[in-house]
């Protein structure tokens, strides 16, 4: 017991000395983050600043352009969902089990909404700099053993504190990381009746207290560890098959052609409050922290780095808009009305009703003729007008909004100086390429992201099970796999064993499958009417790509209409098969017809010969003639 208590002392200190330091290393990261998102939010006027003219009766105009900016980003990642495609890449994989694993994370995405966490972490990638989302396991029913694959969402990336040591922009060589969490005290007595109800202190999560009077903060800790292990080359003496195994020999019939030691890792985990852990150690199954963040813009200043997104250098162009449009309207709106002027004799007996022409719209103003110029009446002077020098700020500020962000007027669908659809074009391009960080960085995450899913998947799924897949076009197919099956087609027996072989990760940005089906659709109706006579060839593909009720069975339809060799190559995608073998009957008959014209044939030759043979007949005749 003793010992148990100290190795538990020792990972608590453990805890807390690697928090302090990943706590210290991203302060001014997240203190930079977490003014972006309050500027974004509004708060765009400095303090000191904003209570003096509050003091003084002057407006301080909040006219905030940046989410515009930022929704217009956001909105073209959510339109471009990315694709996890899985490679095989080594003789014990197969093209067939990548495609099922394709198949099966696109069905763990779509089960665990995971465009929720992409498009969270991409939205606070943009705004701040960092977002985040994580992978986890759950049991697939209360009453089963086996698990699936889940994503999660970390609505805030400021509870996520990694190994500052860690260089690779993945993180995936980070010592540990940690994920803190807020808790109602309420709930966390009822999961930890014995525990203190003394919080995790640190974090940048500032919206609450830490350990105020409703929650408790505590900290779940991913720890990586190395491990070495032997692993073998041995070979079977009989057929000479080789196998790569962490466990030498099991008979007689196989040798050791090669070993080595190597150091392989694993992760553990941990929930700790202040003073006591809460819960672990627990082997991670994986051998990557399934915690995966989304980046912006990513700077490296003398070895320490800086992450921002869109909002950090567009501030003071947004301040500056601020002041100069609050500083237009104080001098256009609160300003009072022109003054009149008027001599005292002209308005002595109505001062009370002049006294009150700048705030009230009378529908007279009485006045006397002043004796010394009665000539004269009262009139307004010269109204104020706001300064050309305001003018040209609000101008500059304006379009220094759209040179900071990337984003010009025809990005955004505003008209600009463009007058041709080719220049706005070209306008449009550039603003994606300025903005291309946000979509690439989506991207390297959910590559990452795919890593971790790949490595999890032959140890979650590992048992003989069906398991649901999705293929690029949304249908479902329920498929076997880690055990032999007879394939119903074709007879032949197949297995897709997901524990065997490696595989790779390839990931694509682009129109979800629905969105691409419109757009071809949209070409094939153009190429058809360039080129009409292509209509009946591909009717059936421009079927299968609208979105009609009844679509597929119009498809079907069409192809009956195509000519056979075209049937075929769709059906089976392979050269067209050989003519089909001719009806015995009509061999015979085409075989009799034969046979009656050679006999004609015959007959009239013959005939011939005979007439030349006769006096007076064939060649003498000829040159008689």
């Amino acid at each position: 017991m003793d010992a148990v208590m100290a190795d538990k002392e020792d990972i608590l200190k453990e805890i807390k000395d690697r928090f302090k330091e990943s706590y210290d290393a991203s302060d001014e990261n997240y203190m930079e983050a977490i003014h972006d998102l309050e500027f974004l939010g509004g708060d765009q006027w400095p303090g000191d600043l904003k209570a003096d003219r509050q003091s003084d009766g002057r407006p301080c105009l909040v006219i905030n352009k940046l989410p515009a900016f930022a929704n217009q980003v956001i909105g073209d990642i959510r339109q471009n969902e990315p694709q996890i495609k899985v490679k095989p890449v080594d003789s014990k994989s197969d093209p067939e089990t990548a495609e099922i694993m394709t198949g099966l994370i696109r069905n763990i995405e779509v089960q665990s909404n995971a465009e929720i966490a992409y498009d969270t972490a991409a939205e606070s990638s943009v705004r701040c700099g960092m977002g985040a989302f994580r992978i986890g396991t759950e049991y697939s029913d209360d009453d089963s053993f086996e698990q699936d694959i889940r994503f999660f969402r970390i609505k805030n990336p400021f509870t996520v504190y990694w190994d500052p040591a860690a260089q690779a922009w993945d993180k995936s060589d980070a010592r540990y990381c940690f994920v803190t969490e807020k808790i109602p005290k309420e709930d966390f007595q009822r999961l930890y009746p014995n525990a203190s109800l003394i919080p995790f202190e640190g974090g940048k999560d500032r919206n609450t207290q830490w350990g105020d009077d409703k929650s408790i903060r505590v900290a779940e800790y991913f720890k990586k560890e190395l491990e070495k292990k032997k692993l073998f080359l041995i070979r079977n003496t009989l057929n000479g098959e080789t196998q790569i195994r962490e466990e030498g020999p099991y008979n007689t019939n196989w040798e050791i052609v090669k070993e080595r030691e190597v150091e392989s890792q694993k992760i553990i985990w941990y929930k700790a409050s202040q003073h006591e852990i809460l819960e672990g150690p627990q082997d991670w199954p994986g051998k990557y922290i399934p915690i995966v963040m989304v980046y912006g813009d990513e700077l490296n200043i003398e070895n320490k780095t800086v992450y921002s997104g869109m909002v950090r250098n567009a501030k003071d162009p947004q301040r500056l808009y601020n002041y100069s449009r609050s500083s237009g309207a104080e001098i256009v709106s609160l300003a009072p009305k022109a003054p009149y002027l008027v001599t005292q004799k002209q308005i002595g007996n109505y001062q009370k009703i002049w006294d009150q022409a700048h705030k009230r719209n009378f529908p007279y103003l009485p006045y006397d003729a002043d004796p010394d110029n009665p000539a004269a009446i009262p009139r307004r002077a010269e109204p104020v007008s706001v300064n050309t020098g305001i003018q040209a700020e609000i101008m500059t500020a304006d379009q220094e909004i759209h040179d900071t962000t990337g984003l010009q007027r025809a990005s955004l669908g505003k008209q600009s100086n463009e007058k041709s659809g080719k220049a706005i074009i070209a306008r449009q391009r550039e603003g994606d390429v300025a903005t291309f960080t946000y979509y690439d960085n989506l991207g390297r995450a959910v590559k990452h992201a795919g890593k971790i899913l790949v490595d999890l998947i032959p140890k979650i799924y590992d048992t003989a099970r069906v398991v649901r897949i999705l293929n690029p076009d949304d249908s479902e197919q329920m498929v076997q796999v880690n055990k032999p099956f007879r394939d119903e087609k074709t007879g032949v027996e197949k297995i897709f064993d997901l524990t065997m072989g490696k595989y790779d990760v390839v990931v694509s940005i682009g129109p979800s499958y629905t969105t691409q089906r419109e757009e071809s659709a949209e070409n094939m109706m153009a190429f058809i009417q360039a080129v009409p006579q292509a209509g009946p060839l591909i009717a059936d593909l421009f079927a299968k790509n609208l979105d009609w009720p009844g679509a597929a069975e119009i498809e079907k339809r069409l192809k009956f209409l195509l000519p056979p060799a075209l049937q075929a190559d769709g059906e089976g995608g392979g050269p067209p098969p050989p003519p089909p073998s001719p009806d015995p009957m009509q061999l015979i008959e085409m075989r009799k017809k034969a046979a009656e014209t050679q006999g004609k044939e015959l007959d009239n030759q013959e005939k011939f010969t005979k007439m030349r043979m006769q006096p007076g007949g064939g060649e003498n005749a000829n040159q008689e003639g």
